[in-house]
């Protein structure tokens, strides 16, 4: 279900209504009058206080009544916004010189039991995830037949594609390609494409955690495998420790790798894979100058995943156009896992149904009575 169709206030349930002053979507009585909405619906309640006040016949020590209680409110409002301000200002004083993204043991530790329980919270009933804006792959785009040529150029999110590329006929001199190497390639845009919707976006924000979950995560990079079809390519991903999310979010990536092989189109079938692997590589070479001397295990791992990316690339552009040929097959396998999964959730639903069918016995029943 889309954000915008959320009430704004809780976050949990359907916006049925729209406020005539803000135009905020919100779901009741209880949200409207929320303090977080109190700057409108207190306004609102005082200008049919006054329009009641201007059409009543009433006399004018009423009025003045009237005045200084709706000026009372709006001064009690005021103080409590100031001290919510404080209690923020307080809350960026604890967490002064702490860093976000490395000290959140830290920072949960100077939180308030009260913060803690909000926090908790806000993650069970899901709120926390709606605070978080949903990464839109660059690969992920729609087909339009008019579009801007200039605007197309600044919207462009696509990584840029190496300059220096091997040339695939000086490393192969004496033997022709792999016919598996497709197969191979399948098997590392599946790691990468997790990596990016694993981190949202931000995986070069983290370029050792995602360089490494990247190769460990493609068992072509890190153990050498040899995938014999598509199919075993995508289920040494589905299978793979490193790749440990929901079944649905794993299958979901079939399809985005499919959207890279295909390609934007217009004679441009060859931009994402050529892309993808470009990103691939200089992820991994900027993991691999961090690391030390000490790390020399990760470090070598790195460093033939690195070999094997230049050789890939190298490929790419010469016989890459061969990668369109298993964009059938992972259109097949991407619709069979989700069959697969479509029936998966059917058996679990009739077996919950079935167990809750079977009520265990009363707590005042007797299994056994002693017969006189």
């Amino acid at each position: 279900m889309e954000e915008s169709r959320f009430c704004k206030i809780c976050n949990k349930k359907q916006a049925k209504y729209t406020c005539p002053r803000c135009n905020l979507g919100y779901c009741g009585l209880s949200c409207y009058r929320h303090k977080e909405h109190s700057d409108c619906s207190e306004a609102f309640y005082k200008e049919c206080c006054m329009e009641a006040l201007e059409d009543q016949d009433v006399s004018s020590e009423e009025k003045q009544k009237m005045l200084e209680m709706l000026d009372r409110l709006e001064k009690e409002e005021v103080q409590n916004s100031d001290s919510n301000s404080d209690e923020g200002e307080e809350l960026s004083e604890r967490l002064s010189g702490l860093n976000l993204d490395t000290d959140s043991e830290k920072i949960w530790n100077r939180l308030t039991s009260k913060e803690q329980a909000q926090f908790n919270q806000m993650m069970k009933d899901g709120r926390l995830g709606n605070l978080v804006e949903v990464w839109t792959p660059w690969w992920d785009v729609k087909k339009v037949k008019i579009r801007d040529v200039d605007s197309e150029k600044l919207d462009d999110k696509t990584p840029d594609v190496l300059s220096k590329i091997p040339d695939i006929s000086k490393l192969l001199t004496k033997s022709k390609p792999s016919a598996d190497i497709r197969n191979n390639l399948v098997n590392v845009l599946f790691a990468y494409v997790f990596v990016c919707r694993l981190y949202n976006g931000t995986h070069w924000d983290c370029p050792r955690e995602s360089a490494l979950k990247l190769v460990k995560g493609s068992d072509v990079l890190s153990k050498n495998s040899v995938c014999s079809s598509t199919s075993e390519a995508i289920q040494l991903g589905l299978i793979n420790s490193e790749c440990k999310q929901s079944q649905e979010f794993l299958i979901e990536l079939v399809s985005d790798v499919t959207k890279i092989l295909r390609g934007p189109g217009r004679g441009e079938e060859l931009k994402f894979v050529m892309a993808a692997l470009s990103e691939i590589l200089q992820l991994l070479k900027k993991c691999h100058t961090l690391y030390k001397k000490d790390d020399r295990e990760e470090k070598q791992l790195l460093f033939l995943a690195i070999k094997k990316l230049e050789f890939y690339l190298g490929w790419s552009q010469k016989c890459g156009m061969i990668l369109h040929s298993v964009i059938p097959e992972l259109r097949l396998e991407h619709g069979r896992l989700k069959e697969e999964f479509q029936e998966t959730i059917q058996v679990k639903k009739s077996i919950e149904r079935n167990l809750s069918q079977l009520r265990p016995p009363r707590e005042d029943s007797k299994l056994i009575e002693e017969l006189s």
